[in-house]
């Protein structure tokens, strides 16, 4: 009886689900990567509008209160509070930026110094 070289069947079914195995992982780690992009998209996005924002606030007086608005289709929210420092010819101020887009915010805060008696 001569001897039929390859695969038994056996080993064909052992392959095809070693296959399958390293299939769904390398399909599971490509719906991550996607997901993750989508995330580095929209934080950087969120990023260029606070930015945007903070330099809008940035070139004229800062007055104490609640402002609202949209840029680009994100929401966005400046509250801005004067923090109490020593007696000094300066205001520091607290600009706390909310943005938020498709169910997801994020939050920036920064403070902003002006000559006392300027910001009104």
């Amino acid at each position: 009886m001569t001897r039929q070289h390859g695969f038994t069947l056996l080993e064909m079914l052992a392959a095809i689900a070693l296959l399958v195995v390293a299939s769904a992982v390398l399909f599971g780690a490509f719906a991550q990567s996607s997901r993750s992009l989508v995330q580095v998209v929209r934080s950087d996005r969120h990023t260029a509008a606070a930015r945007s924002l903070m330099d809008e606030f940035d070139l004229g007086p800062l007055a104490v209160g609640q402002q609202r608005g949209n840029w680009q289709g994100i929401d966005w929210v400046m509250n801005i509070t004067l923090e109490q420092v020593a007696a000094s010819r300066f205001e520091l101020f607290r600009l706390d930026l909310t943005l938020s887009d498709h169910g997801h915010a994020s939050h920036y805060s920064t403070l902003r110094t002006r000559m006392a008696g300027a910001s009104q």
